[in-house]
This record gives C-alpha cells, structure tokens and sequence, in this order.
C-alpha cells in the first residue's frame, strides 16, 4: 500500500513500555518512518518500576533495554518465616520517569487522548479525532477479564528518602515474615541508594481493590519495625494485576464488535498476552517481542499481525505450567498458608528458579518442583490438574 493513503506507517495506541520499546527501535532502525503514539494520560511510560532477572533475556535482547537501565545489582534475597536465601543472580530496574525522558526525545506523540475506536488502519478518539495509519498497534493494557479466571497481584508501593541509611545492599524482592493477611503477603525493597528505598506492599489476593491508606499503613509499620525513620515521600505507585488460572482469562463477548476488531490488530504489552503469568512481570515478555519486531523488512497490517498473533499464542500456549501453579497457589491451599508455596519453591537450585522467571522452565524442572513434598493436600493438587479447562481461542 502506498504511504500517501495514510496519516502514519504506524500508529502506537497507549504509550505503555511494549508500545514505546517497539515505537523507539523501530525509529532507530528506520528513520524514515512516520510513526505516532496515542496516550490519554499527560506522560508515557506511567508511573511504574519494571524489573526483570539476568536470565530473562539473551545478549541480543538485553541490547534493547540496556539503554533504559536505571540499577543493577549483583543478586537479591528472599524471607520467608521458616527460610531465608541470597540468589547470586543479577537484577535490573528500569524506572519509568527515566524511560520517559529518554523515549520521548525520540518519539511523535499526542497526550490526552481518549481512544474510542481501534481498526487495522484507522483510530478513533473523543472529540472526533480521526488517524490512519499503514497499521495500528493496540498497547493499552488489559482487555475485559473474566473474574471468574484469575487471582490478583496488588500492590502499593511508596518511594521514600530515609533519615538514615536503611543497610539495604541487594534487593529484598520477598520478605512474607509479615503477618499473611488478604492471600500470600510479602514486602518488596529496592535500595535505589543508601536512604532511598522502594517498598511495596504485594498481596496475592482473591480480590483485586487496593485499600490506599489501609496499604500506606502498613507500609509505615513496616518501616517502624525496621528502624526505618521516614523523611519524606517521594512519590507512590499502585497497581492491581490479574494472575491468570486458565488461559482464556480475558472475557471475550460475541456480540461486541470491539472484541472482534482485537483478532484484526495486533495487541501488544499485557493486552496481547505478553507478561509472566505467575509474577506478572512484563517487561522480558516485552523486549521479546520488539527483538523479534525490529528488523522487519516492512511495517504494515500484513506483515505485522501474524507476526504478532503468532508470538501471543506461542507465549500463552508456553506458560500452561505456570497457570497450573496459579491454581494451586489461589485455589489449592488456605490463602494465609499460600506463602508456604513460595517458601517451599526457594528451596529449590538456582538454576531452576532463573528458569522460572525467565519463563522457560526445562520438562525436568516440572518433575524436580513435584518431588520434594508441596505443602498442598495431593486430592487439591489433582483437582487443580484435572479441572483445568484450558483452551486458547484460534
């Protein structure tokens, strides 16, 4: 097709991270096309943390995000009642108001735009703006879930500067000797320098609503106990993240034509799938998928969408085992017992837990988290096996 027919080569809806990395590399590698991406917020990127494990990506891939990297360090620790563990495995963060000043140098972009209407070639938005584009790339998060098909993973977490050094060298991604309340419970620390610190409190809940004081709180008391004086507050970020049970966890309505128009576009970032369906993390899934993107010879609708529909199929179908584990964890033990799951799964090699979270677990290594003795009743665990309806829609 002829560019003269269109706004744009290519239109980015949602100026999330799978939109930006994708929108970004593809302007390195092309600078000739004419990209735009949509935001209805004031900023891209949002107000999140991203962070991922050495093991997540290969060399090639860690190219993509090395740019973006605001810390690493050399390993992190886990904290359970009964056990505690150093993993020496390295750990990156990327924080999104330096994602942001970075991306945004490079990009065309529009803020406040209210998206009403997403086609192959076509975006519709409040105020009857209209642009086309050779193709349209869909970013903006979950779609419609089914209830019914996931557990959450909520967060709030508080970037606070202390009065004095917190003794923090390495990340602390698990520390559940909290009282377990709402589900499998734990605080996540990550020292961005010797007084400033990133701690969230993290629920494996049933529910996914976020009780903002109730959770600010907790996180006072949490520094209390520590002997951390807070001086001040930074800034605050919440999110509430479904953990899918079954792979058609995103609810799909036959009589909604929107929902038919997402099978014409392609979805990228959580909306198409692309995330760690047990610790929700996206940013790997995400660096994936533009390291498999970026090189196209030709960016349009017909080149774009197999593509694309294909890696999302491949990154469900890869992630069964995983949404097993989700139905053990959220439907096969007491939901103040869930964190003896994760105590049990650390004492496992380190090899096996960076395989975990890159996602890519070997056949043995579901025999290996098997072998040892689960603390779930074998008639739960069967029932979860059994009962597990999975079906991937075409």
């Amino acid at each position: 097709m002829s560019n003269r027919h269109f706004d744009y080569d290519c239109i980015f809806v949602g100026g999330g991270l799978a939109n930006c990395l994708f929108a970004y590399w593809m302007k390195k590698n092309k600078p000739e096309l004419k990209l735009l991406v949509l935001e209805k917020a004031d900023r891209l990127g949002g107000n999140h943390t991203w962070s991922f494990h050495e093991r997540d990506l290969s060399v090639s891939q860690m190219d993509i995000i090395k740019p973006f990297i605001s810390k690493e360090w050399p390993g992190y620790s886990v904290a359970f009642p009964k056990y505690s563990r150093k993993i020496s495995s390295r750990y990156f963060s990327v924080r999104s108001e330096s994602f942001y000043e970075k991306i945004i140098k490079e990009l065309t972009f529009e803020f406040g735009v209210d998206v009403i209407g997403v086609a192959p070639h076509n975006v519709t938005a409040k105020g009857a703006k209209n642009w086309s584009a050779r193709c349209v790339v869909d970013g903006r998060g979950f779609a419609e879930i089914n209830p019914e098909m996931v557990g959450y993973q909520k967060f709030l977490g508080l970037e606070i500067i202390l009065e004095s050094p917190h003794g923090l060298t390495l990340p602390l991604l698990m520390d559940a000797k909290c009282p377990q309340e709402n589900g499998f419970r734990f605080f996540y620390c990550l020292p961005w320098d010797e007084r400033t610190l990133l701690i969230e409190d993290t629920r494996y809940s049933d529910t996914g609503e976020v009780d903002l004081d109730y959770f600010r709180a907790e996180i006072k008391k949490y520094c209390d106990q520590k002997g951390w004086r807070i001086l001040k507050i930074v800034r605050e970020e919440v999110g509430s993240l479904p953990i899918p049970l079954r792979a058609r966890f995103l609810g799909f309505n036959d009589q909604n034509p929107d929902h038919w128009m997402q099978k014409l576009v392609s979805c990228v970032g959580v909306r198409g799938g692309f995330f760690h369906s047990t610790t929700g993390y996206s940013l790997s899934e995400a660096i994936r998928l533009v390291h498999r993107l970026r090189n196209i010879k030709e960016l349009s609708q017909e080149v774009l969408l197999p593509i694309v529909s294909h890696e999302s199929k491949k990154t469900v179908r890869r992630q069964w085992f995983f949404r097993l584990l989700n139905r053990m964890l959220f439907a096969g033990i007491e939901p103040n017992s869930r964190y003896k799951m994760l105590e049990f799964f650390y004492k496992m090699p380190q090899g096996l837990i960076g395989r975990f979270y890159a996602g890519r677990l070997w056949p043995t290594d579901y025999i290996r988290i098997f072998l040892g003795v689960p603390p779930i009743k074998v008639k739960d665990a069967l029932k979860c096996i059994l009962h597990n309806r999975e079906r991937i829609h075409g």
